[in-house]
């Protein structure tokens, strides 16, 4: 069945593109700021004009049909080049209103999130964000839409993501206070006889750790494996065991978790992170306001470590 622009609502387009993205009508519509009842009527009314159903149900939410998948990229071309005319025009922040989904390790969170909270809840009273645990899938979901920024290190090679330089991080081992078997400096011979907590594999993937180590044939035993890194200090500080972090976020949290900073005794390379999104979202006002903020945080940050000068 032909589409007829001249009597579809523009409308619905954008709240396909929400639901595409989020994967659920509930996470759709308070993006939106409409009820749920509007955008499942919504849909209701694109289904009919396209002859397909969009969506089917799933356990957490909705999967788009094949129709869907083949008409998102051209709608969110289009999207974005009606949203580009008005990029001009002053972004009202005392009325504009959008959550954001973002997701960034928890070492940068620390350090990144607060100064862009105090902003929003001076400035933007109507902007909120959510933060998702972050994923080996990370791209995909900048490329789907279901995130709009992510902070955390690059691997892959692509081009349709902006990325951005935040800062380099080195990495410390850390270990319960007053750990029983460890003299200081912490030596390569104890620190490869203790038990080991480390980041799950998927993770290890995208950094260096596990290559330092091979590259300098240091085979550490691994007890237990953690998926977020707040998870490793809170276990260590209960244990015998030694974990690694980014310096500045163990320079942090050490006196809240009572733990001992150490400098790890093979040769480690300095891991960096980046804020990254898609370049479809490059010209968007609201998106172009959230990334200032964070990049202006980064900066300052830069600025702290001597790697840049405080603007």
């Amino acid at each position: 069945m032909a589409l007829n622009l001249k009597t579809i609502d523009l409308n619905l387009l954008v709240i396909f593109e929400a639901v595409y993205s989020t994967g659920n009508i509930s996470n759709a519509s308070e993006r939106l700021n409409m009820s749920q009842p509007a955008v499942s009527n919504a849909l209701t009314r694109l289904r009919q004009h396209v002859d397909d159903p969009l969506f089917t149900r799933a356990t957490r939410g909705v999967v788009p049909t094949n129709k869907a998948h083949e008409m998102i990229e051209p709608i969110r071309a289009a999207l974005g080049l009606i949203e580009s005319q008005f990029e001009g025009e002053e972004l009202d922040l005392s009325t504009y209103e959008r959550s954001f989904r973002i997701a960034m390790v928890d070492s940068v969170e620390l350090d990144l999130v607060p100064p862009v909270l105090k902003t929003i809840t001076e400035h933007a009273p109507g902007v909120s964000m959510e933060c998702f645990q972050i994923t080996p899938d990370y791209a995909e979901d900048l490329r789907g839409g279901k995130l709009d920024l992510v902070c955390f290190s690059y691997p892959a090679d692509t081009t349709d993501l902006v990325i951005e330089p935040c800062s380099p991080a080195d990495v410390v081992a850390i270990t319960r206070r007053d750990h029983p078997e460890i003299r200081r400096p912490l030596d390569l011979k104890t620190y490869g006889r203790l038990g080991h907590v480390a980041l799950n594999r998927n993770f290890r993937r995208l950094a260096h750790v596990d290559k330092d180590f091979a590259a300098n044939s240091f085979d550490r035993r691994i007890v237990y494996m953690v998926n977020k890194l707040w998870s490793m200090p809170a276990i260590v500080a209960r244990t015998d065991l030694v974990g690694l972090l980014p310096r500045r976020f163990a320079e942090e949290i050490r006196d809240d978790f009572k733990i001992d900073i150490h400098e790890v005794p093979v040769p480690m390379s300095e891991q960096y992170s980046y804020l990254m999104w898609h370049v479809g979202n490059d010209r968007n006002p609201g998106h172009r306001w959230l990334r200032e903020q964070m990049l202006k945080r980064i900066r300052t940050f830069r600025a702290e470590m001597g790697l840049d000068k405080a603007e």
